[in-house]
């Protein structure tokens, strides 16, 4: 059986491994950015107080989240390129049974 908050790993793996997974994930973070967009500039022009504070820490933000887009983007590829899977190692060792059962849970998804 899977622990608590195992639906962290599988939903990990399933990003990692499924084009499917990665294209929708990919498609609501950037509706995501096109409305925070749009918020930031209004923002900025309607309540320039409010952005000089909080502007430092936007920008961290989302600097943070294009490294990490980029890292799990370049691990996808490396991921997709190769003929053995390269996951395991990233996310480290798993039981057999706990492998099977996130298995199972992704078939179930299908």
């Amino acid at each position: 059986m899977l622990g608590r908050h195992s639906w962290v790993r599988v939903f990990i793996r399933d990003f990692e491994g499924n084009p499917k997974t990665q294209y929708f994930t990919h498609k609501i973070m950037a509706r995501f950015w096109a409305v925070n967009a749009v918020v930031a500039v209004a923002v900025f022009i309607l309540a320039s107080a409010v952005w000089s504070r909080i502007s430092v820490l936007y920008l961290v933000l989302v600097s943070l989240y294009a490294n990490w887009s980029t890292d799990a983007g370049a691990m996808a590829a490396s991921e997709a390129a190769g003929e053995n899977a390269v996951s395991e190692y990233a996310i480290g060792q798993e039981t057999a049974a706990a492998e099977e059962d996130a298995d199972r849970l992704l078939a179930e998804k299908d």
